[in-house]
């Protein structure tokens, strides 16, 4: 059974989210080189839950919505969702272990960005035992998954019963493996939580970003700031394939 979290007014929530990743918090313009006037935030993933491939961008001139560019990953062109959000979702729009380039542009400002990332490699969480599935009495448990090909880090995300914002954790020692402990299973009263619980793991490259659907929470302080020519951060991703933990207290 799976609890997925639908992000509720997805584009207007996702541009704020990234006026308040971009920067440390709020969006700025460098001094050296000169100022830059567009700040450009965008993911594509490959979510094999939603069965999709994902482009989604938010861009800003001047520090408002913009809605004059052309924004295309590939051959495809996203569509203009307004205030700022382009997006295009399609399966497949790209394929695991691709370069993908992405093309935004203004002919008004004389404006043209190419930035290319690479597609992280298909992997996928390795089975738990029966006794961490049906987890009695909320004991830690060791998550594991296999390579990615092309993926700069992991993290692993995990859902509480009934949607709730859950445990984030990184890939700290870049072994592929981490330990959920038994606090994540417990209330603040220190009670087993009983319920089922969503396990994510996702591979990504450059950096990570949120975009519509997304099912699970955003790790903190991932990298920012990778693109030439504008400010902001464009990321690639693939999620696994999630897991299922049931938690009761015996």
């Amino acid at each position: 059974m799976k609890h997925l979290i639908m992000m509720k007014n997805g584009l207007v929530l996702f541009l704020f989210l990234m006026l308040s990743l971009s920067c440390g918090g709020k969006v700025t313009t460098r001094t050296n080189p000169p100022e830059y006037k567009f700040t450009i935030n965008g993911v594509v993933v490959k979510d094999m839950n939603l069965g999709k491939d994902i482009a989604y961008f938010a861009i800003l001139r001047d520090d408002d919505p913009f809605e004059g560019a052309v924004v295309k990953v590939g051959s495809d062109t996203l569509v203009n969702q307004g205030n700022g959000n382009y997006y295009l979702e399609g399966f497949p729009l790209f394929s695991f272990e691709q370069t993908v380039t992405i093309l935004i542009s203004s002919t008004d400002d004389d404006f043209d960005l190419t930035k290319s990332v690479v597609i992280p490699g298909d992997f996928s969480i390795v089975e738990l035992p029966e006794d961490d599935k049906l987890n009695v009495g909320g004991h830690s448990i060791d998550i594991s998954w296999t390579p990615s090909v092309h993926a700069s880090g992991f993290f692993l995300s995990m859902v509480r019963p009934g949607g709730l914002s859950g445990y984030t954790m990184r890939d700290e020692n870049k072994d592929r493996t981490e330990k959920i402990l038994p606090e994540a299973f417990r209330t603040s009263q220190d009670l087993v939580e009983e319920g089922f619980y969503e396990v994510y793991v996702i591979a990504y490259s450059e950096s990570f970003l949120y975009y519509p659907g997304i099912s699970f929470e955003m790790l903190p302080g991932l990298p920012t700031g990778n693109i030439n020519g504008a400010n902001g951060t464009i990321g690639a991703g693939v999620i696994a394939p999630s897991v299922t933990i049931e938690v009761t207290s015996g």
